[in-house]
């Protein structure tokens, strides 16, 4: 038989069911739901790597996959015209920077801070299709859809009740009422994502909201120093207790309307007589090539025997995804003994939504997550003066002192199982750098009074850089605490982890989102977000927060992973990197009691003050 029609597999009932069933089903046209498109285009499939186990899974737990796929149509929409809340794209770190978000601004009130988060698409042929299309060099369907999703964050509502369950189920310190006002707005009346949107035309350069305290995101075209070239920029600014929660949210909202404009293209999708693309011609048989991936991921991962998380919630295909990647990793990711693989999701969403469908909670993964470059990025800027008197960067250091006493490991990591509460993230200016200064620092108060600051860490996170060269870095600084490997992109990466020591993993788009996994012919839609202006008191900072990501063996930042605000003038530019190279160098200019010195000053002003 063809490859497009294989026998039906003996693994598998669903796979086998009277071909009269499957006519009946494809002669329903635009009556089917996604759950029996999606089951059909399964059974399709039938044969192919992963479509067997992914068939038998859904036989298995077919009652938890309906009630999962039965909330969206057969576009990948939710359902009855419902909105996606605030929590659906942002990652359980959010959650757990939070505190620490509000301690360092309540310290510098009456002064606010405000942070402009940028989308970076890195593929340049997607970049360059956006911007075709916004400047009339396209067609302008791209653009639109984009300015469309981004203009409907306005009604994204925050989910309170969401982010109650979470802060209380995890027990994260912080979240009063007061903050939950402050984040989500008063019960009854909730807050939205974005309260400002503005893409003109004739705008070329940032702008500020209007009103104080609210989010802006904004669309514009300008030149892009780093690239050399002109692009679409897609920000979101506002104080960063409220813009933070656009971080992700962003990334989605760009990377989605991309993917779809590719599906369409490939599987020549046309608009219904009101102008809108009809996406339910392909998202059923999308949604279940992406499910085989992951179940091919998933056998992967069982075969290294790494624990780790699903790192969901961006550059996604939609919120379907996270649900089904969700009860597959909590059922299917488990050794042979039956042992529970999966640590969690970082997806807090899909976690709540399972329950609320029905879902019995032992079929639902929990939370989970680290942290994230942002917090060390904006501390930097705001605390940046002590980077400058050290010659080193202090303020990563202060930015996971912070978190440590600030956010879930609450100061005390003694107890048996708490240091995994405490991560670390390494190569916001390479690993080298963090650990110079880490080093250098003892945790300053509480039960952990005089240890060496690395001796609370209980995992680190390579994000970057070859596997290898981190687990060396980190053994030349004496860590000795658990590996976590996060950038996976193909299945060798997890056996090479494996091999050089790993015993953790997080891995997104390798769990089904990216389609180069498992065929290397195919692109993936690269793209970031990260922080690119930080004010204070309503003046832009003169220390702009950067990324480099791992540097080279000689300590050089690497063009290609260097993160700055593309708007800068290049003599501005230059004098950034300048500075981020400074610091990836790391040469002390202090000894080590005046850098704990410095460390604990600023310590006690954000703890003192803003807790």
């Amino acid at each position: 038989q063809a490859r497009s029609d294989p026998a039906p597999s003996p693994r598998s009932a669903l796979s086998a069911r009277s071909p009269p069933v499957g006519r009946a089903l494809r002669a329903r046209g635009a009556t089917m739901t996604l759950f029996e498109g999606f089951v059909e285009a399964l059974r399709r499939r039938a044969g192919r790597p992963g479509a067997d186990d992914a068939i038998a899974f859904v036989e298995e737990h077919r009652a938890n996959v309906q009630k999962a796929l039965g909330i969206f149509t057969r576009s990948g929409h939710l359902a009855n015209g419902q909105p996606i809340p605030a929590s659906c794209y942002n990652d359980f770190y959010k959650f757990t920077m939070l505190p620490c978000m509000k301690a360092v601004e309540r310290s510098l009130a009456p002064r606010d801070v405000r942070c402009t988060f940028s989308v970076n698409i890195r593929d340049d042929e997607f970049r360059k299709r956006l911007y075709d299309s916004a400047v009339g060099k396209g067609a302008p369907d791209l653009f639109d859809e984009l300015k469309n999703g981004l203009r409907a964050l306005q009604e994204r509502p925050f989910d309170r009740d969401v982010f109650e369950r979470c802060s209380e189920e995890y027990d994260v310190p912080g979240w009063s009422a007061d903050v939950l006002d402050a984040v989500c707005g008063k019960v009854g009346a909730p807050r939205m994502l974005v309260q400002e949107f503005q893409a003109d035309a004739g705008c070329s350069q940032p702008a500020a909201p209007s009103t104080p305290g609210a989010v802006l995101v904004q669309v514009f075209v300008a030149p892009d120093e780093k690239l050399k070239e002109p692009r679409v920029y897609v920000e979101a600014t506002g104080p960063w207790h409220r813009v933070t929660w656009l971080e992700t949210t962003l990334m989605q909202a760009v990377y989605e309307p991309l993917l779809r404009d590719r599906k369409r293209s490939e599987s020549g999708a046309a608009k219904t007589a009101d102008g809108r693309w009809d996406d339910s011609s392909w998202y059923a048989e999308w949604l279940a090539e992406c499910f085989c991936r992951c179940v091919r991921s998933s056998a992967t991962v069982r075969e290294t025997g790494l624990r780790g998380g699903l790192m969901t919630g961006r550059r996604t295909g939609g919120p379907a995804v996270l649900l089904l990647q969700a009860l597959y990793g909590q059922a299917k990711l488990r050794d042979a003994a039956g042992a529970l693989l999966l640590l969690g999701t970082s997806s807090v969403w899909a976690r709540y939504k399972l329950l609320d469908l029905g879902v019995p909670g032992d079929s639902v993964p929990r939370c989970m997550g680290t942290h994230a470059h942002e917090l060390q990025m904006v501390m930097g800027a705001l605390f940046g003066e002590i980077d400058d008197q050290a010659g080193i960067p202090l303020t990563q250091v202060l930015a996971h002192l912070v978190y440590f006493y600030a956010s879930l490991p609450k100061g005390d990591v003694k107890a048996a199982g708490r240091k995994a509460l405490m991560p670390m993230l390494t190569d916001t200016l390479g690993s080298r750098a963090f650990l110079t200064a880490a080093a250098s620092i003892r945790v300053p108060t509480g039960p952990h009074e005089g240890e060496p600051f690395l001796n609370v860490i209980g995992a680190a996170r390579q994000d970057s850089g070859g596997l290898d060269y981190f687990k060396q870095v980190m053994a030349e600084f004496g860590f000795t605490g658990a590996l976590m490997a996060s950038e996976i992109e193909t299945p060798n990466d997890l056996f090479t982890a494996r091999d050089c020591g790993y015993t953790l993993f997080g891995a997104g788009g390798f769990m089904g989102d990216s389609e180069k996994v498992w065929d290397t012919t195919q692109r993936n839609i690269s793209m970031a977000v990260k922080v690119c202006r930080v004010y204070l008191g309503g003046e832009l900072l003169e220390r702009m927060p950067v990324k480099t990501g791992e540097t080279s063996d000689q300590g050089q930042i690497k063009e290609g992973k260097f993160e700055a605000d593309g708007t800068l003038s290049p003599e501005r530019m230059a004098s950034v990197r300048a500075r981020a190279q400074v610091l990836a160098t790391a040469e002390k200019k202090l000894d080590s009691a005046s850098m704990q010195e410095l460390v604990n000053q600023r310590l006690t002003q954000i703890m003192e003050v803003g807790m």
